[in-house]
């Protein structure tokens, strides 16, 4: 396109296209600044799309949008830079390092393929827990440097494949002891445990104990004063029947009952 040459339009939404090109498609076609900034899927994955899936793309994004909309959670985690949020009414969560996000893309509990939890690259191995006597007497284990505290999920999703929760930074190192590193562990073990309760492997969600908190108390209804005075003669009437009336006095007893 020459300097004043007839510019180009969106192939997805027929708008000329302005200024810097953001994304390319198949084909090498350029799409216009809107239809790009709408776009959420895989990087890798953009280069093959064509103007009819960019389309459907855009509709899924304009449901996705619908559901956040009415996106109740009942869990919100933070997790190194990401948040991690559920809503275990419909049954959806998302998670992003965007917290400005107005629409993130949301995934269903079956679309959870598999996740993982590593240190340094490898599978993380939960140590054995010790007696009191190994603690003191038993050998101890050295500190060692971690580099790295990932979360990897794997998703069934055709526009996202997997997400990673990394705990550190590029160049940060913790050290296995430390405060920082057992304050990341429990977050990301607050977010494994979220995940398990997803994926039906426990029951983290169900807590009847809650509900029978929150149920609503109701008193019994308070007798009337009709009632009330109708109650008094009544037991008044039943204590001179009686060969005593009932003493309301607990205490030593009197001398005249000691000696006899």
């Amino acid at each position: 396109m020459g300097l004043f040459g007839k510019k180009e339009l969106c192939p997805v939404c027929g708008k000329k296209i302005k200024g810097d090109v953001l994304i390319k498609i198949k084909d090498n076609v350029p799409l216009c600044r809107e239809c790009s900034a709408a776009i959420n899927m895989e990087t890798m994955m953009i280069p093959y799309q064509t103007p009819e899936s960019i389309r459907a793309h855009l509709d899924y994004r304009d449901r996705n949008q619908d559901k956040f909309d009415s996106f109740d959670s009942d869990l919100d985690l933070k997790a190194g830079s990401a948040v991690f949020c559920v809503d275990n009414t419909q049954k959806i969560w998302y998670c992003t390092t965007n917290k400005r996000d107005k629409n993130p893309p949301l995934f269903t509990y079956d679309e959870i393929a598999d996740y993982q939890y590593t240190e340094n690259g490898a599978p993380y191995v939960p140590e054995e827990k010790k007696g009191a006597f190994a603690k003191l007497f038993g050998e101890k284990k050295e500190p060692v440097m971690i580099h790295s505290m990932k979360l990897h999920i794997d998703l069934n999703n055709p526009y996202t494949h997997t997400i990673d929760i990394e705990m550190l930074s590029l160049d940060e190192e913790v050290k296995s002891n430390s405060f920082a590193y057992k304050s990341n562990k429990r977050a990301i073990d607050r977010v494994l445990d979220a995940l398990d309760g997803m994926t039906g492997k426990t029951d983290f969600f169900a807590d009847d104990s809650e509900e029978e908190e929150n149920e609503t108390y109701q008193a019994e209804p308070a007798d009337s004063p009709m009632e009330q005075t109708q109650q008094a003669e009544n037991t008044e009437e039943s204590w001179q029947q009686a060969d005593t009336a009932p003493s309301l006095e607990f205490g030593a007893p009197d001398e005249e009952e000691t000696q006899s």
